[in-house]
């Protein structure tokens, strides 16, 4: 829940070759701007996307607006609704401040060096997620944040990377070693869930600035990027569920059967997230080439 009022598209006006093109598949949206699509003939910004202010209880009333669009694509209108939660309420910034107390709590309880240092990263990488998402809250100022947000964005692609690393690196050592506590198996496990319900939000957020200033092609390649590694990732946590599985219905699970049961349901939900298949699509194909403004 996050009850706020948010900016969505204001349908009615849209320009009819807008909706042309986008019922053609010929036009691409990127951070709240249409653009000619790769192979459409045409190149260049098509509209600026009207919004208008809408209140919202949760993500889920937001997702069955989106559904219940006429004009644009579904897929399209809900990933532009997710980005609006994303950038202008407190959603995020909840997951956030939830990872962070994590963070303090694991680096407090366990103490082996390795562990210390990549809390440190994780830290890192959510002080930086906050900062991009500061900067897409006000769209007036793109052109004064250009010079903030390169080297941000540079910074966060590498801390995403770091920190996608550690959830496999982490989930390996809670499967295989024996030295790690039912204690601290449970704030391992929970902890790579959080990390990773919240990574198709940070790399959204990275994907979303990038076009911010303007530079769309490499945006496409931050959400290619991204998605790819955040897949990987998840295919390791899913191994790790599986793996639990397999031995809780062999009854060779132990102390580890109570975190197992309490984690089984959101591991479900993760692995199946279509918000996150959602923030990790491209916006309905590639933009054109050699950009224009029309």
């Amino acid at each position: 829940m996050f009850q706020d009022k948010i900016w969505v598209v204001d349908e009615t006006k849209l320009y009819p070759k807008l909706i042309q093109a986008m019922s053609e598949g010929k036009a691409v949206i990127h951070d709240g701007v249409a653009y000619w699509a790769e192979g459409s003939g045409s190149t260049g910004v098509i509209q600026h996307l009207p919004f208008k202010e809408t209140a919202m209880q949760s993500v889920e009333e937001a997702l069955k607006m989106a559904q219940a669009t006429t004009v644009i694509a579904t897929a399209v209108s809900t990933g532009i609704i997710l980005a609006a939660i994303v950038v202008q309420t407190r959603y995020l910034a909840g997951k956030l401040d939830k990872i962070q107390e994590t963070v303090d709590v694991i680096a407090k309880d366990v103490h082996a060096q390795n562990i210390v240092f990549y809390m440190d990263k994780i830290t890192e990488y959510v002080g930086h997620v906050e900062a991009a998402r500061t900067l897409l809250k006000d769209r007036s100022l793109a052109d004064e944040v250009r010079e903030l947000a390169i080297p941000l964005l540079m910074t966060l692609a590498g801390k995403r990377n770091q920190v996608l690393s550690f959830v496999d690196n982490i989930l390996g050592l809670a499967k295989s070693s024996k030295d790690v506590t039912p204690r601290h198996f449970e704030l391992i496990a929970n902890f790579a869930q959080m990390m990773l319900d919240l990574m198709p939000f940070g790399i959204h957020v990275e994907y979303l600035l990038t076009s911010r200033i303007g530079k769309l092609r490499l945006a496409e390649q931050v959400l290619l990027d991204g998605a790819e590694r955040f897949n990987a990732a998840l295919g390791v946590y899913r191994g790790f569920m599986n793996d639990l599985h397999r031995d809780f219905v062999r009854g060779q699970i132990g102390e580890r059967a109570s975190v197992y049961q309490s984690i089984e349901t959101r591991a479900m939900q993760l692995i199946k997230s279509e918000e996150s298949k959602i923030l990790l699509s491209l916006p309905t194909g590639r933009i054109a080439p050699l950009l224009q403004v029309a």
